[in-house]
């Protein structure tokens, strides 16, 4: 269970999301409709986003889910390198890339660990609303760097 929930249950709701490998996901299974997604590292929520784009969260999640050297385009990706290296974030998000190949094999792997779950919202307003919801209850690690 996710400490604390909110009174309006949306930590509630992100509780009974289906959670799925994020390395089992190919970005044609994600929706494009706007929405909020979470990443799970051992079961914990450790980053909450919306997707309110064109592409929603198919093209949201596209740049989280790359492989790529490139960690400027994905701020899950350089927190995780913040993280989990111990790199500067001016570091993680320099462009073009300073990260050594195995630096990001570490970063690749760690979010390869992680589940991956969302909620579709019919408008990019209410997708907007329920990452503030969730964020101004609590913060997950990764959001914090």
């Amino acid at each position: 269970m996710i400490e604390p929930t909110i009174d309006n249950g949306v930590w509630g709701e992100v509780d009974n999301i289906t959670k799925r490998p994020a390395s089992s996901i190919a970005t044609r299974e994600i929706p494009t409709s706007p929405g909020i997604y979470v990443w799970f590292y051992r079961g914990e929520p450790v980053y909450v986003g919306q997707a309110l784009g064109k592409q929603g969260l198919r093209g949201r999640l596209r740049s989280h889910l790359a492989k790529g050297p490139d960690l400027s385009r994905s701020t899950l990706r350089a927190s995780v390198a913040v993280a989990q290296l111990g790199i500067d974030r001016a570091t993680a998000r320099r462009r073009p890339t300073v990260m050594e190949s195995h630096d990001i094999e570490a970063v690749n792997s760690w979010l390869g660990a992680c589940d991956l779950g969302w909620i579709e919202c019919p408008t990019a307003s209410e997708a907007h609303a329920k990452e503030v919801a969730l964020r101004s209850d609590w913060l997950p690690p990764l959001n914090r760097i």
